[in-house]
């Protein structure tokens, strides 16, 4: 489970803010979540980080999957008893890392079967030139997840996201709830995305 975090974060904060250990090794314990391998890669590119509703927000999208894909997986999958199959494999982040997470599962349509976006969307322009094939592949996905707080600054932008997925006729699972963009919101997203990772 590749877990990516937002902007001004880095590849530590879903530990210290995200709990993320404690909140699997808990629902892991009462059975709730499968045992998985959670990799919590640095999510900033050399070419910073440009707004999320701009087209090159996608170069720099880019630039994150194919380092997620070419040199962070390589790595995992050498040095870690992964079971490396797109079935086995899942990816979600949290404001940036969520349009990372999104942009890097689509790309990768092979690699990738279970994907949440956390506080994050993909605006359309992205999704039309990036993905043309994007209808037929990600109704193929495991899941596609979204969770956001109806305070989120960024709540519009995901519903929109949302709207075009309807348009398309792509399927998708989504919780609403009361937060803003915050870590007790990505906790919770958090929460309930492992209780859905890699179940049948």
């Amino acid at each position: 489970f590749y877990l990516v975090s937002g902007t001004t974060d880095t590849e530590e904060t879903w530990v210290k803010a995200g709990r993320v250990n404690d909140i699997a090794d808990n629902l892991i314990a009462q059975g709730k979540a499968e045992p998985m391998i959670i990799v919590m890669p640095y999510g900033y590119m050399n070419n910073g980080t440009p707004r999320p509703f701009t087209m090159a927000a996608a170069e720099m999208y880019s630039t994150f999957s194919d380092e997620l894909t070419n040199n962070v997986m390589p790595f995992v999958e050498d040095n870690y008893r992964t079971l490396n199959s797109r079935d086995s494999r899942a990816i979600a982040g949290f404001s940036r890392g969520g349009g990372q997470s999104m942009f890097t599962a689509f790309k990768n349509i092979d690699k990738f079967a279970w994907l949440s976006s956390f506080s994050a969307y993909l605006i359309p322009e992205v999704m039309d030139k990036y993905f043309p094939n994007l209808v037929k592949d990600a109704n193929t996905l495991q899941m596609l997840w979204f969770g956001v707080g109806t305070s989120d600054f960024l709540y519009d932008y995901v519903v929109k996201n949302q709207q075009y997925f309807d348009s398309k006729g792509i399927n998708y699972e989504k919780v609403e709830r009361e937060g803003s963009h915050t870590w007790m919101h990505a906790r919770f997203c958090l929460a309930e995305t492992l209780q859905k990772l890699f179940k049948k």
